[in-house]
């Protein structure tokens, strides 16, 4: 069973290899970098789970000695937010629950910063998601102590916080419309899928989020 349905993929505009992310500010150490997209770039599976416990390590690195420097302690998020996608039970929850603690530092710091608002009001969501037999297995015997602080309120203003100041994100808008649909407000998730469908697909993770929206979309409207 997937103790943890939750994407918190902090990398929506992940180039292709070569190219530094725009999350990678200067401070970030190269061989981070390196490390996560070697990761992205591995098939899903054990290869891309060694990946990523190397990048974990290497930005866990990054941090001592630099714990002000935001840069570091998102890129840290970043991977954190990876290994809970590609990880299962008790291992995502961790990560998941590492993630949280991760987001508060960085926000605490820096309570503008839209992708770190972004990814918060993600992992919110996709907690509020689980079924209640679930969340109580994640937060109670899996240790995801974090994770009970997951609430709608919490995901809608962070997600929309996100959406009004990094507009440029297609899939800030359709994470938005995703809480709105969960939450009753199919009117309101149309509007912002119909926003989604006006961007272009500029690779393929694009294309991946456009697809979505259009399915949800259509959905919607067979309702």
């Amino acid at each position: 069973m997937n103790l943890l349905a939750i994407v918190v993929i902090g990398v929506a505009a992940m180039p292709q290899s070569g190219q530094r992310p725009e999350w990678a500010e200067p401070t970030v150490p190269d061989t981070v970098v390196a490390l996560v997209m070697a990761a992205t770039d591995a098939p899903a599976g054990d290869e891309r789970k060694e990946r990523l416990r190397e990048a974990e390590a290497a930005a866990r690195a990054s941090v001592v000695g630099h714990e002000g420097d935001i840069a570091r302690r998102y890129a840290l998020a970043i991977v954190l937010g990876l290994r809970a996608n590609a990880e299962g039970g008790q291992t995502k929850v961790k990560a998941a629950s590492d993630l949280s603690r991760e987001l508060d530092a960085v926000l605490v710091a820096d309570s503008s910063h839209a992708g770190a608002r972004h990814m918060l009001g993600r992992l919110h969501a996709g907690v509020r998601r689980m079924n209640r037999i679930t969340r109580w297995i994640a937060t109670n015997l899996l240790g995801g102590d974090e994770l009970k602080r997951a609430t709608w309120e919490a995901a809608e203003v962070n997600l929309a916080y996100a959406e009004v100041h990094a507009t440029g994100v297609a899939d800030h808008h359709l994470q938005l419309a995703l809480l709105y649909r969960d939450t009753g407000r199919a009117a309101l998730a149309i509007d912002e899928l119909e926003h989604v469908l006006g961007f272009e697909a500029k690779s393929a993770l694009d294309a991946e989020v456009l697809a979505e929206a259009a399915e949800v979309l259509a959905d919607l409207a067979s309702q």
